[in-house]
C-alpha cells in the first residue's frame, strides 16, 4: 500500500515555520510587550471574531480565554445584559 502526503514537503516545511513564527508571539519574553485583546458580544458573535482571526493565523482558538461574563456597571463602553467576552494576549517586540 502507497501512502501520499497530503501536503509536499515543501508545503509542509513553510507550513510548520509559519505556526512557530506565529506561537512565537504567544509566550512572554522579557523583549516583548504583552498587548491585550478583548471581544465583547453575544457568544455567537465573539465565536464567530475568534474564528475569523484564526482563518486569518492570528491566533489558535485554543489561546483565547473561555468565555466570560462581560463587565457590568459603571463602564466606558455600553454593553447589554447577557453579553459574554473572550480574552487574548499577545507578545510584541517592544519598540
Amino acid at each position: 500500500m502507497q501512502h501520499h502526503a497530503f501536503l509536499g514537503d515543501q508545503a509542509t516545511h513553510e507550513t510548520v515555520g509559519l505556526e512557530i513564527s506565529l506561537k512565537l508571539y504567544s509566550y512572554p519574553k522579557p523583549d516583548r510587550e504583552p498587548v491585550k485583546i478583548l471581544v465583547i458580544g453575544s457568544r455567537e458573535a465573539v465565536s464567530a471574531i475568534v474564528n475569523s482571526l484564526h482563518q486569518l493565523s492570528f491566533a489558535e482558538t485554543f489561546e483565547w480565554t473561555d468565555f466570560l461574563p462581560a463587565p457590568t456597571g459603571d463602564s466606558p463602553i455600553q454593553l447589554r445584559a447577557g453579553e459574554v467576552m473572550k480574552a487574548l494576549v499577545k507578545y510584541l517586540p517592544r519598540a
